[in-house]
């Protein structure tokens, strides 16, 4: 690896050497410096600049793509539940997000491992450069929202179901436990969404740069619901829509390959939980915050 390294370095560094040779005597005679050293010099001058230059990579008509890993934090949310035998809401309900741990077994199984890229929390995005320095792109980020079990929140509506019947509809204490509720949006709390995104560089050569964007789209999420013993319902789903802000600072660290982080908040507005396969539904605003590691390629 560290040969061919070394071979492709040599070659990069061989494609600015023929323009060197034109200005390389004279500089040599200007520094009283042999005609190899100068051009040897020139080259790796050259070299380096590219290989490192953003100036011609947020240019208009390029594209980029990136992959990437998310954590994510949740505000408390209100949902409401209803359904034949049921209308009830829960107030300021717990969740956490549930990415894969980041061990040296999980980096080689699960984040590098093509068959299994997808189950941790993950961030894709594929974007196109209208104007210099403006990008427009489209991309999924793959969140996962598990509500805390257990917890004890507050509760207002009706219930009547035989064994959780409740027609007190005032408000009163709820312990939510697994036999009255299990509820995730782990295969996940998905958002597709379109984003328009702002470079500033930071240095001359346009290696570091700040960028801001919006955007939105559509949630998607495949919400695992167990709701009052009732049949476990986990199916994909087009619940609502999200919005989302984002600021973010970007590296090139050689040639097209570029590191990105990135903090990104939004709101998901899910009108249209499935929470049985009897027609049951729930309505959630979750406030989220969503930090983003990547890694790409400018085209």
């Amino acid at each position: 690896m560290v040969g061919l390294f070394v071979a492709f370095s040599a070659f990069c560094a061989s494609a600015g050497f023929a323009h060197a040779n034109a200005s390389a005597n004279a500089s040599a005679e200007e520094r009283n410096l042999p005609f190899e050293v100068s051009v040897y010099e020139q080259a790796v001058e050259s070299y380096d600049t590219h290989a490192t230059d953003g100036s011609n990579r947020r240019s208009k008509g390029r594209w980029y793509g990136y992959w990437g890993w998310n954590r994510s934090a949740y505000a408390d949310s209100d949902i409401r539940f209803h359904g034949d035998d049921h209308d009830f809401t829960l107030y300021d309900v717990q969740a956490r997000d549930r990415q894969t741990p980041v061990t040296l077994e999980n980096i080689v199984d699960r984040y590098l491992n093509p068959a299994q890229l997808t189950i941790p929390q993950y961030n894709w995005r594929i974007g196109y450069f209208i104007a210099d320095d403006w990008s427009v792109s489209l991309g999924f980020d793959h969140m996962k929202y598990v509500m805390v079990q257990d917890q004890t929140v507050d509760m207002t509506g009706t219930i009547e179901r035989d064994g959780f019947t409740d027609t007190d509809a005032a408000r009163r204490d709820k312990q939510l436990t697994d036999d009255f509720l299990t509820y995730e949006h782990t295969d996940g709390f998905n958002l597709i969404s379109v984003e328009t995104e702002r470079y500033f560089a930071l240095d001359d050569r346009e290696r570091f740069a700040l960028l801001a964007g919006v955007g939105g789209g559509l949630m998607l999420p495949k919400s695992n619901v167990q709701l009052m013993s009732g049949q476990r319902s986990d199916r994909w789903h087009a619940a609502g829509y999200g919005l989302t802000a984002k600021v973010g600072l970007e590296a090139i660290v050689w040639r097209g390959l570029f590191m990105r982080l990135v903090t990104k908040i939004g709101r998901a507005e899910m009108t249209d939980v499935l929470t049985s396969n009897q027609g049951d539904r729930a309505e959630q605003t979750i406030d989220f915050i969503e930090y983003v590691m990547a890694g790409g390629y400018y085209f």
